[in-house]
């Protein structure tokens, strides 16, 4: 080693003594690159999907609102019965539409059931528990109120020929009939088998959601079932 003019050593300079002990890292290999990747790919896709659930969950329960305003409305005497009918069957077909595709939404990322569960995933499963819930009471609703109106035009009709001008009109002032714009017995059978089938078709979607429901509560997240059973205790 070479000494300086002064007789001393030289000393190694700042950047070599820094080199000196520097811990190099090694490289990251492809494989490290490729899990960290799928790592933030798949964290993504999750976020993703529960985002989409999330947003589907709220929309049911805006359809299920939307359905229950209409059930108010049966045998109103101001609104279409008709018309109304044709729109209730359109609201609960898309209703539960949204119902079955939210299950299976969240039925799809909510992993393992004895697993760890995102909070927010236990919300969704409650908040589409009761949706459901109380969507089918809605449509048991709706079954009794067609039925019950029905029974009335039925009975109104099989004693409208001993009945009165003027209490027939006393009689429809007080009690909303299906509609009153039939005129004709062709067109109030006709009424009738309409109503008829819309009942069939209402019990229908009604057993769909029910086992749906079902479905919902065999899959829902262990804590939540634990939950559920010390609820019914």
């Amino acid at each position: 080693m070479s000494s300086a003019p002064n007789g001393r050593k030289k000393r190694p300079s700042r950047s070599t003594r820094s080199s000196i002990f520097q811990i190099s890292k090694p490289p990251l290999q492809s494989g490290d690159w490729e899990r960290r990747g799928s790592g933030s790919e798949s964290a993504h896709k999750t976020q993703r999907a529960l985002d989409d659930c999330k947003m589907l969950v709220q929309e049911f329960n805006t359809q299920v609102a939307l359905y229950r305003e209409l059930v108010i409305s049966i045998g109103d005497v101001s609104v279409s019965c008709p018309s109304l009918r044709a729109e209730m069957h359109k609201t609960r077909t898309k209703g539960c539409e949204m119902a079955r595709q939210a299950h299976q939404k969240l039925a799809a990322i909510s992993g393992p059931e004895d697993g760890e569960i995102h909070p927010e995933i236990c919300r969704l499963y409650i908040q589409l528990q009761c949706c459901l819930e109380m969507y089918t009471t809605e449509m048991l609703k709706s079954i009794c109120l067609l039925g019950s109106l029905q029974f009335h035009r039925k009975g109104k009709e099989a004693s409208g020929g001993a009945k009165s001008l003027d209490s027939k009109t006393e009689e429809n002032a007080e009690t909303p009939a299906l509609d009153d714009s039939l005129s004709s017995p062709l067109d109030s059978q006709q009424q009738s088998w309409q109503v008829a089938t819309d009942i069939e078709n209402t019990e229908r979607d009604m057993r769909e959601m029910k086992n749906l429901l079902s479905k919902l509560r065999e899959t829902m997240p262990l804590p939540l079932k634990n939950q559920a059973m010390t609820a019914a205790f």
